[in-house]
């Protein structure tokens, strides 16, 4: 029997807004809002927790749920990432490998009872799988990104993914920025400087805060200039 009902988690880290309580806000954002259909898109989905926690909540909302990976850890850093490393140094080449593409789909699958159609895994490093997807005609089919989760580490990588979902976002998509508060906090490194330079370079939308989530995180809503 296929579920299209949210589930619910407790809170236990305080006043700290877990994830999964997030997601739920976030469902009920999206219902009262008048917006239309869209996708779930995660990158960085290591072994599939968050995604799991993401179809838990928004199935029978969203009209599909994308995951990213190149489920070979952390690429190659680049200067920049280089640069950043003495001040977070678990990110680093090979990092948060997980486990077989394969392995990783059925459990997602399985533990919340997804159909199958309704999930599409894409193996490889940023810089080349998200063109690579940009360019097939799996995109075409994409509808505008009502949740895109960030969790990917880096600053190159997150650079990579925000020019990616450029065109796919639109007022009242939510982007949750999983690793916002690594580098000490510093906004010269990491997700922010990512985040900094996209909005400098790319003028037809904004980033409104929304708030902090397991520790790290900090989530925000498009809107549109």
């Amino acid at each position: 029997m296929k579920i299209s009902k949210p589930s619910y988690r407790p809170l236990i880290h305080g006043d700290i807004v877990k994830r999964a309580n997030l997601f739920r806000y976030i469902r009920d954002f999206i219902e009262m809002q008048n917006m239309e259909t869209g996708c779930y898109m995660e990158f960085g989905i290591l072994n599939g927790e968050c995604m799991i926690d993401a179809y838990r909540q928004f199935r029978g909302m969203t009209s599909h749920f994308y995951g990213f990976d190149s489920f070979e850890g952390l690429p190659e850093l680049s200067n920049e990432d280089q640069f950043s490393a003495k001040l977070t140094p678990i990110f680093s080449k090979g990092n948060y490998t997980s486990m077989k593409q394969e392995f990783v789909r059925e459990s997602i699958l399985s533990s919340c009872r997804m159909l199958s159609e309704e999930l599409t895994l894409t193996k490889g490093f940023f810089n080349e799988s998200l063109p690579a997807f940009s360019s097939s005609a799996e995109n075409n089919k994409v509808k505008p990104i009502n949740i895109a989760y960030i969790d990917c580490d880096l600053y190159s990588s997150t650079v990579d993914v925000l020019k990616f979902i450029e065109d796919k976002v639109v007022s009242g998509t939510w982007i949750l920025f999983d690793d916002y508060w690594c580098y000490r906090g510093s906004p010269m490194h990491g997700q922010q400087k990512a985040i900094r330079e996209w909005l400098d370079r790319y003028k037809r939308i904004g980033l409104q805060p929304y708030c902090n989530f397991d520790g790290w995180g900090r989530a925000f809503i498009v809107y549109e200039n």
